[in-house]
């Protein structure tokens, strides 16, 4: 998906679901799982049931490989645009992910009626009012994102504490200039070990990660700021604004500019 608004709500009912591309949404993605169940890639191979949420960072890549039946709730949202950030209170779950930990969390049964209700809400405010009535929608996504967290169970955040901090460090450091020479020295172990590790744990490679987080972070000033491209490209770790502009391209299928502008019109 290459725009992307402050939040966005669909309800899905799909009987058979084919394999998708792998994806790196910009924004952040939320899916309830209401009926039937669903096979994703997420560094491992997932089923997914029905009573569960299913939490995609912005920026992490992931694969939907097979359902049926299906019955789901699905936000897309912005989190800069509705003042929420990753590492703060109802976001955390997203963080949490990012790190490793399982992005399908079983929402206790008792609970789910309730939480489809905020969904409907949601959408139902999206459809009659579009950008209007903000700070509602974040009420309702915060209460969304609060029976989330309530429901991810009280373990390790994820499910290779090396990776995990590696992850974390990348994200935290990403916007100046960072090497996997850097980044494994932190962990206490050689690149060619590190380079192992996060390749085998999430699919990507170190320096692919730093990029993903770049351009996450690029998207915000884009969207949030009168910024020049330049700019943005000295602002999250590129000296090179030609090589910024080519993995952005490569990533969302058109220029920085033309993006911010897409981004504009796709708001008004």
């Amino acid at each position: 998906m290459h725009s992307i608004a402050p939040l966005q709500v669909e309800h899905f009912h799909i009987e058979q679901l084919s394999t998708e591309r792998e994806a790196h949404h910009v924004e952040y993605v939320l899916s309830f799982i209401v009926e039937g169940q669903l096979q994703m890639s997420h560094g491992e191979t997932l089923t997914v049931t029905a009573g569960s949420v299913v939490l995609v960072p912005a920026g992490v890549p992931h694969q939907l490989l097979s359902g049926h039946g299906l019955q789901i709730w699905w936000v897309g949202f912005c989190p800069g645009c509705l003042g929420l950030h990753e590492n703060q209170g109802p976001m955390l779950p997203f963080r949490q992910v990012r790190l490793g930990a399982s992005p399908a969390v079983s929402i206790d049964p008792a609970r789910r009626a309730l939480l489809a209700q905020y969904f409907a809400e949601l959408k139902r405010l999206s459809a009659a009012a579009g950008p209007a009535n903000p700070e509602l929608a974040k009420s309702l996504l915060n209460l969304i994102l609060a029976e989330v967290g309530s429901a991810m169970m009280p373990v390790a955040l994820t499910r290779d504490a090396l990776v995990g901090n590696v992850l974390d460090y990348i994200q935290l450091h990403c916007c100046r200039p960072l090497s996997l020479a850097e980044v494994a020295a932190v962990v206490h172990k050689s690149p060619a070990y590190v380079t192992h590790r996060v390749k085998l744990a999430t699919g990507a490679s170190v320096g692919q990660w730093i990029t993903s987080n770049r351009l996450h972070q690029a998207c915000t000033h884009l969207l949030h700021s009168s910024a020049t491209v330049a700019q943005v490209a000295e602002l999250v770790g590129w000296q090179d604004v030609t090589h910024f502009i080519r993995q952005f391209s490569k990533r969302f299928g058109q220029t920085p500019g033309a993006w911010r502008r897409q981004q504009r019109d796709h708001g008004r």
